[in-house]
């Protein structure tokens, strides 16, 4: 989950100095690092470690992207003392705080949000555990149409092996049963197009393998348009509460 942002919160995940090995995490892009995928089963719950892509219990109705400075509440009515959070006293407030997006050093800290009120986010921590964030103009929530079709890119997850094999395959239609799309060798990069429901309509993106690539650090948004031969098709982004994609936040 497979799985936001502040001057950075733009929406959007990262771009290397070296465009062609995608190795970060490096100041231009911050590569999603998972679990383990056999501790991950074994133990699906937080651990412990806060890494920048982690799993939650549930991925909700979208993503709330919060300040430098936040607070934290245990109930709906924000009535209690908040729990307040600086993301640079990062070995101090940002003790067992650990969001879906999780990067400080980038003011980045996206949480998963499972319901609203009129004055507060409902958002998950540290994998399940349930806490309250208010609903002020700091405060960002963005459904998962809007996070995914407002990111510079999504490519799918790979598996945890040697091979890296990129997990599932783009379909024609959004059905598991939908002929597969073939898609050019190389590093993959697609840029978000339309959401219905756990499937996301994507177009290739065919200046990602340029070497002097024109459109380095843009939203693909801006330029996709301009392939002379688009590849379109859909891809599966979530399923049993897994997200199955990495979201690219930053140029």
């Amino acid at each position: 989950m497979k799985n936001l942002i502040v001057a950075v919160l733009a929406l959007s995940l990262l771009s290397c100095a070296d465009n062609k090995n995608k190795i970060g995490p490096i100041k231009k892009e911050i590569i999603p690092v998972r679990k383990d995928s056999s501790t991950a089963q074994a133990i699906p719950h937080y651990d412990g470690r806060c890494n920048l892509d982690n799993d939650v219990s549930s991925l909700g109705i979208g993503m709330v992207m919060v300040p430098l400075k936040f607070s934290l509440y245990d109930d709906s009515l924000l009535s209690g003392e908040p729990k307040l959070v600086d993301m640079f006293e990062k070995y101090d407030s940002l003790n067992n705080v650990c969001s879906c997006v999780f990067d400080p050093e980038y003011g980045l800290m996206h949480f998963a949000c499972t319901g609203k009120t009129d004055r507060a986010y409902r958002v998950l921590i540290n994998y399940s555990q349930v806490k309250w964030l208010p609903r002020e103009k700091d405060y960002q929530f963005k459904s998962w149409e809007l996070y995914l079709e407002s990111s510079f890119g999504i490519r799918r997850k790979t598996t945890p092996d040697s091979t890296r094999t990129p997990i599932g395959l783009v379909r024609k239609d959004p059905s598991d049963e939908a002929d597969s799309v073939s898609i050019p060798a190389g590093k993959e990069m697609f840029c978000a197009m339309q959401v219905k429901g756990d499937w996301v309509k994507v177009q290739y993106d065919c200046f990602y393998n340029s070497d002097n690539n024109p459109y380095e650090g843009q939203p693909c948004r801006n330029y996709i348009n301009k392939c002379a031969n688009p590849i379109t098709g859909w891809l599966r982004w979530r399923q049993d509460n897994k997200q199955l994609i990495d979201i690219f936040l930053m140029p």
